[in-house]
């Protein structure tokens, strides 16, 4: 099967929801999810690679620009490609395309939260590498100021704190709850402050703490954080050591708000 790959543009909006919706639309994705994503996005332009063949728009990856710590990069996201050309040939064009355009840009790395089996995947074929997995550490009470030494966090305004969860005021403490009958788990997803949670009527929350930052998976849900190196002459802090890091539940699009 004969494919492009090239850097999408607002024409090709309809062609990637289509894609993204494909077995059922589990992501929720529309136009309007779309748009929020790659056009209102306030950190700055977003990128993405689609793959193209005749039969429309089979692949896709996004890159959002990010600051963590004193570097501007991109975080990925998005990565799909379609159910009937599954196999390396159009992931392994798109991150081929990634990184020929991070290069260009001079990037010195980039970060991503992906799926365990994308990870792998990524590790093992396309040279990214992960420092940590992130598991859930609940508590009573979390302050960040405890970690603002560390090199690698990332930043945000507070147009970007309002896109991502509504509202520019933080804590972010959304009320999870897996099936109807279960006891909701609450999460700090985000904050700037130092948290109680006596102060929201709550006994504790889950968060992503360093102290429960692990080398390898383990047992329960761990979150993949993964990175790939482009400049070569790196000579910044350790990218690979977890105690460089501080990285909240929020800085991931992996969770969804919901108000307590």
């Amino acid at each position: 099967m004969k494919f492009q790959i090239r850097q999408a543009t607002a024409a090709d909006k309809e062609g990637i929801v289509t894609l993204f919706q494909e077995g059922g639309n589990p992501h929720n994705w529309s136009s309007a999810k779309w748009e929020h994503y790659y056009r209102d996005y306030p950190e700055g332009p977003t990128v993405s690679f689609v793959a193209e063949s005749e039969h429309g728009i089979i692949g896709h990856y996004g890159l959002f620009p990010i600051t963590i710590g004193s570097y501007r990069v991109f975080m990925g996201a998005h990565a799909y490609v379609s159910e009937s050309v599954r196999g390396l040939a159009v992931i392994s064009s798109l991150m081929k395309s990634l990184d020929e355009f991070c290069v260009a840009e001079q990037i010195p790395f980039i970060v991503g939260f992906a799926n365990q089996r994308f990870t792998t995947v990524k590790t093992k074929l396309f040279k990214w590498k992960t420092p940590l997995y992130a598991s859930f550490v609940s508590t009573g009470k979390f302050d960040p100021g405890a970690f603002l030494d560390r090199p690698f966090q990332f930043h945000y305004s507070s147009d970007w704190v309002a896109w991502r969860f509504g509202k520019s005021d933080t804590p972010i403490i959304s009320k999870y709850q897996k099936q109807d009958g279960e006891d909701p788990v609450y999460q700090l997803l985000f904050t700037w402050q130092k948290v109680e949670a006596r102060d929201f009527d709550i006994a504790e929350f889950e968060c992503w703490s360093p102290e429960g930052y692990r080398s390898e998976p383990g047992t329960g849900f761990a979150q993949p954080f993964s990175l790939k190196i482009y400049d070569k002459h790196w000579s910044g802090p350790d990218l690979m050591d977890p105690e460089n890091w501080f990285i909240q539940m929020g800085d991931s699009d992996t969770f969804v708000f919901k108000a307590i």
